[in-house]
């Protein structure tokens, strides 16, 4: 009666205990529903390696380099390997822990020690072999909430990388097409510099003769010095260019100064479109905005855990071996020991500390709310304005296209007019400024539009097929 006694007061004890703890309620924790406009009626299929639709290997082939020796697309992935590794750290504390121990010792107990046999000092030696078995029960699932947020953690460590490929792809697609379109431009003030040059030669005949005016011999030459001047700078920009690309493209020091970047004769990209319309649901698959989603659905696992804590901790032991006095029996079946243990935690009194790591994670986890809030509102932003930008390079280009074919047309009329002694040298110097600034504005031009497809491709997500675990 009185151990039955006992155990129902311990019992009742524990109930005031529990009763006493001010646990958190439990909290419904979903992706925040954001008010988002009317997905397009057809969601455009977005291609992996979108790059591709350019049709130029020496592109396709440095993008493949920047995916393959990109240093920091290297520590990326390396971060994957630390995420991975922490998932199996987290997952192995949900498993019984098992350890084989040995050991040996010799103690010695005088007269006044409580271990006597009749006032007599004792000498014995304790040697032991056992196995012992470790569990601690996930009653509240508390392993299996950290087990969770390091799971999420990796996927948010594989979007971050898929975002960042995005980001590459693009960075080589623009870089490229600035080097053709320099490339366009030294051609251009090249062959006009070689042709002003061969005039200059035929006007100074010319003036010897006393068929011209030394007027007409000096605007030429200033021109074509002007002209001259032009191409120093912009080989001095496609060095930039280049050597900004070769980094993106995880070249070496000395890659950097010795070699060049092969690509095609300028200009040879050209715009193959983009997706129309503004698809919600593909903007919520940018590797960045998912990122974002799986850092929020890992804090919130984390507040799971924390609160968990609030909770008893009930942890299992159990040992089976032998023990004995002496190392020449150990292993006889009269030295067989084995124990099991049942052990019941529950935190009354600490200080503070579950409550304020409990109040850590819930902030934390509103942090990230707002910042998944704010990566979705950046992606529609960063796409609207991206196609606004395709849009108006589009434009752009045709009235470029246009204009210098016009004043194309205009020099060559110009020039007519001055064989025939209608029109000025100076109205030819003119005709032919015009004509060349325009061709090197559409050269411009046709770059501005590659880099606002890029851009438009990257805004999108790139079409990456991310993350196998989610």
């Amino acid at each position: 009666m009185k151990a039955r006694r006992s155990a129902t007061r311990a019992i009742a004890l524990s109930a005031a205990v529990l009763a006493g703890c001010a646990v958190p309620p439990v909290e419904r924790r979903e992706t925040p529903q954001l008010e988002l406009p009317v997905p397009a009626a057809v969601v455009p299929q977005m291609p992996a390696e979108w790059w591709k639709s350019f049709d130029d290997r020496r592109l396709d082939a440095l993008v493949a380099e920047a995916l393959a020796n990109n240093r920091d697309l290297a520590r990326a992935i390396s971060r994957i390997d630390e995420s991975r590794a922490v998932l199996r750290l987290a997952s192995a504390d949900r498993l019984p822990r098992v350890d084989a121990n040995v050991s040996g010792s010799r103690q010695h107990f005088g007269e006044n020690a409580p271990l006597t046999i009749g006032g007599n000092r004792l000498t014995f030696n304790d040697f032991r072999a056992n196995l012992s078995v470790a569990y601690e029960v996930d009653l509240w699932s508390r392993a299996a909430s950290l087990s969770a947020a390091a799971r999420e953690e990796l996927l948010a460590s594989e979007f971050a990388r898929d975002t960042l490929r995005i980001v590459l792809a693009a960075q080589v697609v623009q870089s490229y097409a600035t080097l053709q379109s320099l490339d366009a431009q030294l051609l251009l003030f090249g062959e006009a510099v070689l042709a002003q040059r061969d005039s200059l030669r035929l006007q100074r005949m010319r003036f010897n003769a006393g068929d011209i005016s030394e007027l007409d011999v000096q605007q030429l030459e200033a021109e074509l010095i002007d002209n001259e001047a032009q191409l120093p700078k912009l080989e001095r920009a496609r060095g930039e260019a280049e050597r900004a690309l070769a980094l993106v493209l995880g070249r070496s020091p000395k890659d950097l100064l010795e070699r060049g970047l092969v690509r095609s004769e300028a200009p040879t990209l050209r715009a193959s479109g983009v997706p129309a319309g503004l698809p919600s649901d593909l903007l919520l698959r940018r590797p960045d905005v998912q990122a974002a989603e799986a850092r929020l659905r890992a804090a919130g696992a984390r507040v799971d855990a924390a609160r968990a804590a609030y909770f008893p901790g009930i942890t299992l032991t159990a040992a089976y071996g032998f023990q004995s006095t002496e190392l020449s029996n150990l292993f006889d079946g009269r030295s067989l020991a084995w124990s099991i243990l049942a052990a019941l935690t529950q935190p009354i009194w600490d200080g503070g500390r579950i409550d304020a790591q409990y109040e850590i994670t819930q902030a934390r986890h509103r942090q990230l709310e707002l910042d998944y809030r704010d990566r979705v509102a950046v992606a529609f932003q960063e796409t609207r304005d991206a196609l606004g930008a395709f849009a108006e390079a589009s434009a752009t280009l045709r009235s470029a296209q246009r204009r210098a074919q016009a004043l194309a047309r205009a020099a060559e009329l110009t020039r007519t007019r001055y064989d025939g002694g209608q029109s000025s040298r100076l109205d030819v110097i003119n005709a032919d400024r015009l004509a060349l600034t325009a061709q090197a504005q559409g050269a411009d031009a046709a770059r501005a539009l590659t880099e606002a497809q890029a851009n438009v491709f990257r805004v999108l997500g790139g079409g990456w097929h991310v993350s196998s675990l989610h």
